[in-house]
């Protein structure tokens, strides 16, 4: 299912634990690593030199990240240094080159007054991009994967990570956990069992089994679900009038989730077409 990995690099060795995850995650994709001259910097006034130090700089990312894929025995890497503003080119990059995957790293200061910042890049892009953005806040070692947690509040916006969930548990042989975040606490938790049993249901017709079924009011709570899971799947947030605007929740679980959150958007058509 997941054939091709984009891995946007700074040089800075900050995203080295995202490397190590998704090379012994996914051995078998298709690497692209890319670096970004941010030409878009504000303050700085682009000289020559300025600029040629820049690409340099990028070009010794895109190394090491590739160098750090092989040690982990991934070869033939695709690699590019692009310039412009870096979330907008990530996005473009995974688009053109049908990329099923964007893997990149969070800022997550747990304890600080910035515990809840995803980082300027990581954000712009999770608002941005259609293709299935990986985050990974600290350094993971749950391999293999073998339960995947499907994060829901039952609006429409998480159907499609509900369907990727399913489709991602399906391709690779995995059990899943369904925990549904009841947002207002007012509500019935009946509307919120229909949900689960109708996840429930879907999930059966693809031979994937269900583990826990979790209805959770509290945000802070959420983090104690997430720890019996290897990978979380959940939705974006909901759609605004020029783009999408990332949830109170999904910001929380990106920066506190102790495994991988794969935030989903839109399906791609060929896994529109399998479900």
């Amino acid at each position: 299912m997941i054939r091709r990995i984009l891995v946007p690099t700074d040089g800075y060795g900050l995203e080295d634990h995202v490397i190590s995850y998704v090379a012994r995650a996914f051995p078998f994709a298709e690497f692209h690593v890319i670096s970004v001259v941010n030409t878009y910097e504000r303050g700085v006034q682009l000289t020559n030199l300025l600029y040629e130090e820049m690409s340099e700089a990028a070009m010794n990312a895109v190394r090491e990240a590739t160098e750090k894929l092989e040690q982990y025995g991934i070869h033939d890497v695709k690699n590019a240094v692009l310039e412009g503003l870096p979330s907008k080119e990530i996005v473009r990059y995974a688009w053109v080159h049908d990329m099923d995957l964007i893997a990149m790293r969070v800022y997550s200061r747990k304890h600080t007054a910035s515990a809840h910042r995803l980082g300027s890049t990581v954000r712009n892009v999770l608002v941005r991009s259609r293709i299935p953005v990986l985050t990974v806040a600290d350094d993971v070692d749950r391999l293999p994967i073998r339960r995947v947690l499907l994060l829901t509040d039952g609006t429409s916006k998480t159907k499609r990570a509900e369907n990727f969930a399913i489709l991602f548990a399906s391709s690779y042989g995995l059990k899943m956990d369904i925990v549904y975040f009841l947002w207002d606490t007012r509500a019935d938790e009946g509307h919120a069992e229909k949900i689960i049993r109708n996840v429930e249901w879907k999930a059966q017709h693809w031979g994937v089994e269900i583990g826990r079924k979790i209805i959770e009011k509290r945000i802070e709570d959420m983090t104690n679900h997430l720890s019996g899971s290897d990978i979380v799947v959940m939705g974006v947030g909901k759609r605004g009038i020029f783009r999408c605007k990332i949830g109170h929740v999904a910001q929380y679980v990106a920066t506190h989730s102790p495994i991988p959150v794969i935030f989903v958007k839109k399906m791609k058509e060929r896994w529109s077409k399998r479900t």
